[in-house]
């Protein structure tokens, strides 16, 4: 029998400032978390939710601890950097890339939504959120100290969690966390801070609940590190719906709540699946779910073939209730994709743009077990104002022309429900 002690580190948990649970990340690759005790003994209505999964449960829910190898659960896995920040990352920390534990603890200060991940000294952690056997190292084992750039953002292309003072952006340091996302040019895709501004602008002009939005140069953009960029000026950026001033608000992504890795964003589930969750489970269910649908509809008409389940996300406004978050990354996908004619995910079995009508609106209100009506009219007032906005705004937003041209003939290739003439 091998009686070798186990190494184990331990992150804090909290939701603003609320001790949620603990996080051990052992030294075989195992990653325990452990509900805290104070958490679980807190009055319901005075408990704030860390994941629509355990809203309203009973308190047995939390005895529960969630277990998973090398990488770690998705609840905390998805709260990382995917791509090209994520590459950054690896290199700094010299670890593999699936090794979320690690670059948890080093961005667990200004992550998406209220958590955050502090990592605890020996004599700090209590017994029962480890195993019995194991061993915290005497000293905290962090470069957090060392690094600037020390939050998270999920997502695939380049982006930093930035403070705004006096009309310039910079990367959040010591106490201060980021309350807007800067996106910079990419080096893959040309003129993604323009074309995304402009989606968002049109999203905004059809009635959808959108974060104030800036392009802004890059010369006003303090503390990037040295990285290759391509010859624009120009970054993007949006203010975080999880932020206000210096307090969180907590926020989940759909990956999360349906327990999925970043991986499967694009497979795990369908529209219909959403909507069934917001219609049965959101306090304000029929405003959410009018929303829901007016940006489905939004979506296919601007040709966003990337409305994943981490391109949809909740707010918790009260620290306890879902809401559903601002609308966020809507562009127009195909600029850069040639033969992008889908959307993210199914819906009413069907993913082909020039396929999709008012019919499968109707299908998913069925399959959602919700009467069409809720709906009905949101969604044809969503496709007018579109109709009635959008060829004029177009005009007068800095998106690029080609771009501009590619729109104007990816809205001749939509059936006659959503196609706009121009």
């Amino acid at each position: 029998m091998n009686n070798q002690a186990e190494i184990v580190r331990v992150l804090e948990i909290k939701l603003s400032d609320v001790r949620v649970g603990f996080l051990a990340g052992y030294n075989d690759g195992k990653n325990i978390f452990t509900f805290a005790h104070e958490y679980i003994n807190l009055e319901k209505e005075n408990r704030p939710t860390l994941s629509l999964k355990y809203y309203d449960q009973p308190i047995n829910v939390f005895r529960k601890p969630l277990i998973s190898r090398v990488k770690l659960p998705p609840l905390f896995s998805n709260l990382l950097p995917e791509g090209e920040l994520r590459d950054y990352f690896v290199r700094y920390l010299k670890i593999d890339s699936d090794h979320d534990f690690a670059m948890l603890s080093l961005l667990g200060r200004d992550l998406p939504g209220a958590i955050t991940a502090r990592e605890m000294a020996k004599n700090d952690v209590p017994p029962y959120a480890i195993n019995y056997r194991a061993q915290i190292p005497d000293q905290i084992i962090t470069a957090r100290n060392n690094v600037a750039n020390n939050f998270s953002l999920s997502g695939v292309l380049m982006k930093f969690s930035m403070f705004e003072k006096n009309g310039e952006f910079f990367i959040t340091k010591s106490k201060n966390i980021g309350n807007w996302i800067i996106k910079i040019p990419s080096t893959r895709f040309q003129h993604v801070p323009f074309n995304e501004y402009a989606c968002m602008q049109f999203a905004k002009s059809a009635g959808i609940d959108v974060p104030e939005i800036r392009l802004i140069k890059l010369s006003n953009i303090k503390g990037i590190p040295d990285i290759l960029m391509p010859d624009e000026r120009f970054a993007y950026a949006i203010k975080r719906f999880d932020r206000d001033q210096k307090k969180r608000i907590h926020s989940e992504d759909f990956a999360q709540i349906y327990d999925f890795y970043p991986a499967q964003k694009y497979k795990g589930t369908n529209y219909e699946t959403m909507a069934r969750t917001i219609y049965n489970v959101f306090p304000d269910a029929i405003n959410d779910i009018q929303e829901f649908a007016a940006r489905l509809v939004v979506n296919i008409m601007i040709g966003n073939g990337d409305a994943h389940l981490k391109n949809w996300s909740i707010i918790y406004p009260d620290a306890i209730h879902p809401h559903l978050s601002p609308a966020y990354d809507i562009v127009f996908t195909r600029a850069y994709i040639e033969n992008d004619d889908s959307i993210a995910l199914n819906l009413g079995k069907e993913k082909k743009t020039i396929a999709l009508s008012l019919d499968h609106f109707k299908k998913l209100a069925k399959r959602a077990d919700f009467d069409w009506n809720i709906i009905k009219k949101r969604v044809l007032e969503t496709i007018q104002r579109a109709r009635d906005n959008w060829p004029t705004v177009l005009y007068d937003l800095p998106m690029h022309d080609l771009h501009k041209q590619k729109l104007k003939q990816y809205w001749k290739t939509l059936t006659p429900d959503f196609r706009i003439v121009i």
